[in-house]
């Protein structure tokens, strides 16, 4: 195989992901939930900020009208602290003995007030919004679409206005304000077999957020309810910290655990790597010295551990591979050069029935579905090294383009309508292939599912049914059944004309739309709405996505484009890929 462009294809460090040179500044903000926001000239995501909030809490004062005084007080429930001690100040006594504020925080967007009744010393105001966020007591944001209305009853306290009707429980907060006062922090948990670190995201008064002993007391709290079937931690059950974190004379930090008791140095390591990631993220650097029970968590890490100390667990790292872009024309698989498409070796490459296909992170395995010449089914899902001879594992009416999960041993499709898992089992001695129980998916989305593709870390799968986009979580239970589990929407300003998704790392999914306006977006998994692409350039309909940590590639009406950096800076429109610019071409990447 000739030469694959180092230059426009090479993978960029993990490290990279965090400064994705496609992602939109207002990638972290909420939006409303019926339109995609887009930038027509992309900007690398700002790194973690240490500011407090940019907007003071308000306060209620004389003067204030009641309509002020009601959105002054959906800013000032920003503030946890002290059982919001700041929103009460806007409430009456009595309200404010009967508000129990825990519970979800509701984000509402285009906020409109209005007056029902008035006197001189009583208001009854009614508030009515978009509701696009449910922001969990565990900081989780989950997409949320409906509208909002409250009413609130205010009266006279003095020569001011005071809320005084009993209020539903939890918080309600002003999107703009959250904007302003909440960060995203993310935490780290293990895979099942603690091998590999799954992002957690959440999202933290700005006061918190990069505060490393609230982050720790969250690890240890545990993962997000959807992850807890799926995921695993190094810290035991009883785990605690012992006072909080401090920093050391030099920089790093101190962290004293009790409740560890004498796990595997597995185990042990894995821990580390938990605090170690997680506040490293946060840019709260090290060395980190971490104690259990009041000695070394490892005595050889005594002094501290580094960050190259848990190197093998990089949430971002990405095999090595000569495998770069490769492209399907004509139901063949080429490999993309500098100058042209060569077949690759194997008979995919000299093969006209290749409908779609996927690599293998390291570029060792090749997953591909053929059309079937024959009677009988339609396709067949063929797995095999990468320029050699695939086996086929399964056929069907219909099978959608495969995905390599958390390792090159295991893929998964859809056929027919039902999600299925090949996995490689060389201890057996033979391959299988299992139905996945994804009986939930239909409790979040109407509609067949045509579309399947798992994140890097192996955890979370984005799906289309009926063209909505939904994550779910792989679990397996002990007797060996594989589900998808804790489906729901990703983001309902997508809409439901979703038609080709891959992952462009473990937290940022690509997503193909059938639409003239935005047919790609970008979807974080932290909560917040997809973000539109660029869109000026490209020819519609785009039939599909593929993505690494640093280059989106579409296949639209004219062959294939991509859109990443120049020089280090992000590109302003997408670029024709010169080989591969012939219609109806389907880009494949590792």
């Amino acid at each position: 195989m000739s030469r694959i462009d180092r230059t426009t294809h090479r993978r960029f460090s993990g490290r990279a992901l965090t400064l994705l040179l496609l992602l939109v500044v207002a990638a972290v903000t909420m939006s409303a939930c019926g339109s995609i926001p887009d930038d027509s000239s992309p900007q690398p995501i700002t790194s973690f900020a240490h500011e407090g909030p940019t907007r003071a809490i308000p306060e209620p004062h004389a003067g204030m009208e009641p309509e002020a005084l009601v959105r002054a007080f959906l800013k000032a429930t920003a503030d946890p602290a002290s059982g919001h001690e700041a929103a009460r100040k806007f409430l009456t006594t009595s309200s404010s003995e009967q508000w129990d504020d825990r519970g979800d925080m509701v984000v509402v967007d285009e906020i409109s007030v209005f007056v029902d009744q008035r006197s001189e010393d009583a208001v009854r105001l009614r508030l009515v919004g978009d509701n696009v966020g449910t922001l969990k007591s565990n900081g989780q944001l989950l997409p949320a679409t409906g509208r909002v209305e409250t009413a609130f009853d205010l009266v006279r306290v003095g020569d001011q206005w005071r809320i005084n009707n009993r209020l539903p429980g939890g918080t309600m907060i002003d999107r703009a304000q959250f904007d302003v006062t909440y960060r995203a922090a993310t935490l780290y948990f293990t895979d099942r077999s603690l091998r590999r670190l799954v992002s957690d995201p959440r999202w933290l008064y700005a006061g918190q957020a990069a505060d490393s002993t609230v982050l720790v007391n969250h690890l240890i709290a545990g993962p997000a309810t959807d992850l807890e079937g799926s995921v695993d931690s190094g810290f035991p059950d009883g785990a605690e910290l012992r006072g909080p974190i401090t920093p050391i004379s030099g920089g790093g930090v101190r962290v004293e655990l009790t409740g560890i008791g004498s796990p595997p140095v597995r185990n042990r390591t894995a821990l580390a790597a938990q605090i170690i990631w997680t506040l490293n993220t946060a840019d709260i650097g090290g060395p980190y010295v971490i104690n259990a029970d009041g000695s070394p968590l490892i005595p050889e890490r005594a002094s501290g551990w580094q960050l190259a100390d848990v190197k093998a667990f990089d949430p971002d790292a990405t095999p090595s591979t000569d495998v770069g872009l490769n492209v399907i024309e004509s139901g063949a698989l080429l490999a993309v050069t500098d100058t042209s498409t060569v077949p690759v070796g194997g008979p995919l490459g000299t093969s006209r029935d290749v409908e779609s296909a996927d690599i293998s992170a390291d570029g060792e395995r090749v997953a591909a579905v053929l059309r079937h010449s024959g009677a009988g089914p339609r396709y067949d899902l063929a797995i095999g090294p990468y320029g050699s001879q695939p086996a086929t594992v399964i056929s069907g009416t219909t099978i959608s383009r495969p995905s390599f999960g958390g390792d090159t041993d295991t893929v998964w499709t859809v056929v027919d309508g039902r999600p299925v898992q090949w996995v490689r089992d060389e201890a057996a001695g033979a391959d299988r292939v299992t139905t996945v129980d994804a009986s939930e998916i239909a409790k979040v989305a109407n509609g067949p599912i045509t579309g399947l593709q798992v994140c890097p870390d192996g955890v979370r799968v984005a799906l289309l049914v009926g063209g909505q986009v939904v994550f779910a979580v792989v679990t397996t239970t002990t007797e060996g059944v594989v589900s998808l589990s804790n489906p729901y929407i990703a983001a309902y300003n997508i809409g439901n004309r979703a038609v080709s998704l891959d992952w462009a790392s473990p937290t940022t999914l690509m997503i193909a739309r059938d639409s003239l306006e935005t047919p790609v977006v970008q979807l974080s998994i932290n909560g917040t709405p997809a973000v539109g692409l660029l869109s000026g350039n490209l020819s519609t309909p785009v039939r599909a996505v593929v993505a690494n940590a640093n280059t989106v590639y579409v296949g639209d009406a004219r062959g294939v484009l991509r859109l990443g950096s120049t020089n280090g800076q992000p590109d302003q429109y997408w670029t024709e890929v010169e080989p591969a610019m012939e219609p109806g071409a389907v880009p494949v990447l590792p």
